[in-house]
């Protein structure tokens, strides 16, 4: 949920119950402010608020309880392995009136189809998963699929987000694969998209290293990408895009097609026009070693 102010601007909001706002006091206010900067380990928020680690782990405990923090990730500390906290959303509020809601538009230009299930009253909807640049997998690769920041600008055009806007495929945890998903690269580099290639309509041959289209029945090598719409399989009423390639000219291949070719990418695959499920291939026409020319294949 966002609130939008005014001049325009927006800010992610959670609705807290009542039995959550009870256990608000200054002390504990203090702490929301100071994740809301930055995550921190318990011992910090101790340090900077001069008060007591287990006092700082209290808190804690009960903020989590109610909602208004959650776990980010382990780090080290000290030689040994701590938690680290942030809040769960930027504000918090009380609905008082459910009947109030009101339909609110801020300007956005028309929605693509394949980006359709992730507006929602021109604010982003979802997570982006991306590869983790670290060794890792199966194949300890390393993700390289930086077109996926072109998609993000081009995003900006229909939608302002709220963070946090990305997660790795390391750190996808089981709650965030049931949200809208917009998924980057295959499955050398990105585990999640593993976990999903059977399922997918246009899928990865990870024996062949080649692309299979279910609709077709074509296979692809090359600098091929692929974008596809389908049901999220980890939660029937929601979405995942696919944004994917055999490589990172591949995957930076379905990118520029999803920028310069909008509508026909929004168009369904030629064999089941009511899949959103396309094949491109990219081209490096000035020899520059980036792809900067594509064409659609299915």
């Amino acid at each position: 949920m966002r609130i939008l102010n005014d001049d325009g601007t927006a800010i992610g909001c959670k609705q807290a119950e009542q039995s959550g706002i009870k256990v608000l006091t200054e002390e504990r206010i203090g702490i929301l402010r100071l994740l809301s900067e930055k995550q921190m380990y318990p011992a910090e928020i101790a340090r900077t608020m001069g008060i007591p680690v287990q006092t700082a782990y209290y808190h804690i405990r009960i903020l989590e309880k109610a909602g208004f923090l959650e776990f980010s990730e382990y780090g080290e500390r000290n030689g040994g392995v701590a938690k680290i906290y942030r809040t769960s959303s930027d504000s918090f509020g009380i609905i008082i009136n459910q009947n109030g809601w009101k339909q609110a538009s801020i300007g956005k230009k028309k929605i693509p189809a394949f980006l359709e299930p992730f507006v929602e009253n021109g604010f982003f909807n979802g997570r982006l998963v991306v590869g983790s640049p670290e060794p890792h997998g199966e194949y300890k690769a390393r993700a390289s699929e930086f077109g996926i920041l072109e998609l993000a600008m081009f995003m900006g055009q229909f939608a302002t987000f709220q963070f946090p806007l990305y997660s790795l495929d390391t750190q996808l945890r089981q709650d965030d694969k049931k949200l809208n998903l917009i998924v980057a690269g295959g499955p050398k580099v990105n585990t999640f998209v593993a976990e999903i290639n059977d399922l997918l309509p246009i899928k990865f041959d990870r024996k062949n290293f080649e692309i299979y289209s279910k609709l077709t029945k074509k296979h692809y090598l090359g600098n091929i990408g692929t974008v596809q719409l389908i049901q999220n399989p980890f939660n029937k009423k929601a979405s995942l895009l696919l944004i994917s390639g055999l490589n990172q000219h591949g995957t930076r291949a379905a990118v520029l097609a999803i920028i310069e070719k909008t509508a026909r990418m929004s168009e369904g695959n030629p064999k089941n026009p009511t899949i959103i499920a396309r094949v491109v291939e990219g081209y490096d026409e000035n020899g520059d070693g980036i792809v900067d020319s594509v064409e659609i294949l299915e």
